[in-house]
């Protein structure tokens, strides 16, 4: 082998690995995001969000989170739905609640910034009703 094909190899090689190694969300998983999501928009820590089962909604081939947590004060235990779709996350209450992706619900979108993920919630009249933003080793650390 020449030289030249020796660093198309190795050329083609290292992409290939850059590429597997890179996420549509940097080193953040679905659920993670998920997570950090529902932890802001519910006055939470991440901790104690926990994800009990993950689904694959047929319509939309899109992973769905069943994430719940207890809260601290009376040990009450709540349970959510949660969707990537694209910037958004889009959630829905228990398993038989509406997806909160209408016109008259508050938006929640996300951007990844190196480990950290910030989590913006928008009100239809377009305020802004909370910017929050949690280290990727509040959520458990790198995929």
């Amino acid at each position: 082998m020449n030289t030249v094909s020796l660093v198309k190899v190795s050329v083609a090689s290292l992409t290939m690995t850059l590429v597997a190694g890179c996420s549509e969300y940097g080193d953040f998983t679905q659920e993670q995001i998920c997570r950090a999501s529902l932890a802001a928009i519910k006055g939470k820590s991440p901790s104690i969000m926990m994800v009990d089962k993950k689904v694959v909604e047929p319509e939309t081939e899109k992973d769905v989170f069943h994430i719940s947590y207890k809260r601290p004060d009376d040990g009450k235990k709540w349970h959510y739905r949660c969707k990537i779709d694209k910037t958004r996350a889009v959630w829905a209450q228990g398993k038989d609640g509406r997806w909160r992706d209408q016109a008259q619900d508050p938006t929640i979108r996300f951007k990844i910034e190196g480990e950290d993920i910030l989590i913006n919630e928008t009100f239809p009249d377009g305020s802004t009703a909370l910017d929050i933003s949690f280290s990727i080793y509040m959520l458990g650390g790198k995929s």
